[in-house]
């Protein structure tokens, strides 16, 4: 008795086709909850505590963009929302973002907050840096200073000295959020959540 070779092969065929198929489909699954991650994780903010208030920062001291020195307070004015961004010339993430505080600058109204970039990493950095950074971010020589990098963590109330780091207060100078990173979809939410 003669078997037929064609119908005894197509079960294998078959089951070959079925896992590839089924691997190529879990594939991207799992490539579409990837993206999704990055998605929410790009616009959230930061999940650990909040930095201290605006109150208990206020005397750090600081360097203004003509050398004198001063402290925070010099340069927050009361009853207003806070944003501090934290900075520095090098930082390629930190040029990436600034675009985008420019933005939030712009749609909330440079008058109605107190944007506040702090240089923590280069205490010498050259004047064209600066005023590159600025003007990309909108911002003027009243909203720079310069902050010694060992005293970030005390503005933070973390151990951790990572930038860009932008932190959110309200009018009473209580912390918000707090965005490490550059994270352009959280930043586009801060607009909201201080005009809350």
């Amino acid at each position: 008795m003669a078997e037929d070779l064609s119908t005894a092969a197509t079960p294998t065929y078959a089951r070959t086709w079925k896992f590839w198929k089924r691997l190529w489909i879990g594939f991207a699954v799992l490539l579409l909850a990837a993206c999704a991650v990055l998605f929410v994780a790009a616009r959230t903010f930061d999940s650990e505590p909040l930095p201290p208030s605006l109150a208990s920062s206020v005397t750090l001291p600081i360097i203004m963009p003509d050398g004198r020195r001063a402290q925070l307070r010099d340069i927050v004015r009361s009853g207003r929302p806070t944003i501090i961004n934290l900075w520095a010339s090098w930082c390629g993430p930190c040029r990436q973002e600034a675009p985008d505080l420019k933005r939030l600058r712009q749609a909330v109204g440079p008058e109605a907050i107190n944007f506040i970039a702090l240089n923590v990493r280069d205490d010498h950095a050259k004047p064209e840096d600066r005023a590159d950074f600025l003007q990309t971010a909108g911002s003027g020589p009243a909203d720079y200073a310069v902050m010694a990098e060992a005293l970030i963590g005390k503005l933070t109330g973390r151990s951790d000295n990572l930038i860009p780091r932008t932190l959110v207060y309200d009018r009473a100078g209580q912390p918000l959020a707090t965005i490490t990173g550059y994270k352009p979809l959280a930043l586009a939410r801060v607009a909201a959540l201080i005009q809350e």
